[in-house]
């Protein structure tokens, strides 16, 4: 019985090498073949894994170092800001010292003992409520002059009428000094023109009532006795007001107290107030008519209640502005009703502009 033995030939691979020499071969179990092949593939897979991973690091590389610059330009923006404000903070200092010597002065002038570390606005408050203490002692020193040019013009009219009456006897040619008086304000047309345009009348808003006189009266914040320099107008917030005589801007602007304010300059040293504004739409330096709308009513500064707070001054003095809301055209009362004005010379100067005759653009041209 013959025994048949398994080739194992085709467990092997034969490798070939060959020179001019001779001729080898090598036989390499073929399981080595199957490793080989398996160990290219993992380390081709790994090469490719590498190179995405440094392709990735050169990207987040790069974006580094463009957050880098972005973050060094940051800072060199920041470094600039921050010395600008440092300049800002120390011309904000100097300011405040100035500020507080100005203020340390006036409490010197008015005898307000505050110290120097209370804020400044403590401080401006209570100069402040100071002047308006002395505003009233002003309030008051104005009353008694005022009742004294009255007893003055009450004695200088008994003793015009004595001249008068003893003038009679001697010569009846003698005009009576009150009819001249009278002649005087019998006004013309285009003079009561000149003066219902150029002095303050009328009521700068709707008229609905005064809500607060002139004169002495309990403030209705701080509840003190004051003086009030003009009249409280009874107004809701957004009524328009508007410009009781021709004039121009003199100011518009905020005051802590006022609140939003205008003052207007008109003719022959006549200037009206107007406080408490919720809008102002005119600056200084604006030229408007009677009627021009000037802003609007409003609860702007130390006030309880939307109103509007008007003033009427001549020569800087306050006066009362109930006669000039009843001004009407042709009406000449207020002339006897209000006091300190010099009417009779206001009234012949106004004469004599309206007389004066106009020259026309043709005479003005040179030949």
């Amino acid at each position: 019985m013959q025994t048949k033995t398994k080739s194992h030939k085709n467990d092997y691979l034969l490798i070939t090498v060959s020179d001019k020499q001779c001729t080898k071969h090598f036989k390499v179990p073929k399981y080595i073949k199957s490793f080989l092949i398996v160990s290219g593939a993992v380390l081709g897979l790994a090469l490719a894994i590498s190179n995405v991973l440094v392709f990735t690091q050169k990207e987040e590389l790069s974006e580094a170092r463009k957050e880098t610059i972005s973050m060094e330009d940051a800072f060199v923006k920041l470094s600039s800001k921050n010395s600008s404000l440092n300049k800002t903070l120390a011309q904000s200092k100097a300011e405040r010292t100035q500020i507080s010597d100005v203020l340390a002065q006036m409490e010197k002038v008015s005898g307000v003992s505050t110290s120097m570390n209370t804020p400044i606005l403590d401080r401006l408050s209570a100069i402040s409520d100071y002047f308006s203490s002395k505003e009233l002692d002003l309030g008051e020193l104005n009353d008694r002059i005022v009742t004294i040019e009255e007893n003055v013009n009450m004695l200088s009219a008994d003793l015009s009428g004595n001249l008068a009456e003893s003038s009679r006897t001697v010569s009846n040619d003698t005009k009576d000094p009150i009819e001249e008086g009278i002649d005087l304000f019998s006004l013309t047309t285009s003079q009561q023109k000149v003066l219902h345009d150029s002095i303050p009348n009328g009521y700068p808003a709707q008229n609905l009532g005064i809500s607060s006189a002139f004169g002495k009266r309990l403030h209705p914040t701080t509840k003190e006795a004051s003086f009030h320099n003009g009249v409280d107008l009874k107004a809701s917030e957004g009524t328009q007001i508007v410009a009781t005589a021709d004039g121009v801007i003199k100011q518009a602007d905020y005051n802590k107290l006022s609140g939003n304010r205008i003052f207007i300059s008109h003719n022959y040293g006549f200037e009206t107030r107007y406080a408490h504004l919720l809008k102002m739409q005119v600056t200084a330096g604006d030229v408007v008519q009677k009627g021009d709308i000037i802003g609007l009513s409003g609860n702007t500064g130390r006030s309880d209640g939307p109103h509007l707070h008007y003033e009427i001054r001549f020569l800087d003095k306050a006066h009362n502005p109930d006669d000039f809301l009843a001004w009407e055209f042709g009406d000449q009362e207020i002339f006897t009703k209000v006091r300190g004005i010099q009417w009779q010379s206001l009234i012949g100067l106004i004469n004599k502009q309206v007389s004066r005759p106009t020259l026309q653009l043709s005479q003005l041209a040179p030949e």
